[in-house]
């Protein structure tokens, strides 16, 4: 059964949005990542307000959704970034990433990405030097974001 609903995910997304020779040939590299936003999307796909191409990656702004997170060619972001461009150049950063590490993506950029999240929510900590570190940075580099 939830192999029949993956497929079924699988095909709305291929109808959806052409995937570009680069992201079918890394699919595999990039399968962990690519699953998990699967499952991501079963779960959020009634609380979708808005979906975007943007450049090689789809967008999706998720009512509710806690903040951002970018798995393979998917972004899910909260609809509070709708009109903020630089949300999507740093999520698209981490999509690159994920092309750059494959399987390693979640260990050495998502799992620290996620922690960092937790920190900063939980300390209250000042926006603009969430940035500022590893991997967040280097994602900022790769979107080109500012």
């Amino acid at each position: 059964m939830l192999a029949c609903a993956k497929i079924i995910i699988l095909s709305l997304l291929f109808i959806k949005f052409k995937l570009t020779a680069k992201r079918k040939l890394f699919l595999i590299w990039e399968l962990p990542q690519f699953l998990l936003s699967l499952a991501f999307l079963a779960a959020v796909k009634k609380n979708i307000i808005k979906t975007l191409k943007y450049r090689d990656t789809l967008v999706y702004f998720v009512s509710g959704f806690p903040g951002g997170i970018s798995l393979s060619f998917i972004i899910f972001l909260n609809t509070r970034y709708i009109d903020y461009p630089g949300v999507i150049k740093h999520e698209y950063g981490h999509s690159r990433q994920s092309l750059m590490l494959g399987w390693f993506y979640l260990p050495v950029v998502g799992l620290p990405s996620l922690i960092r999240s937790i920190i900063w929510n939980i300390k209250k900590l000042p926006e603009k030097n969430y940035y500022n570190k590893f991997p967040e940075n280097w994602a900022n580099r790769l979107g080109g974001h500012s």
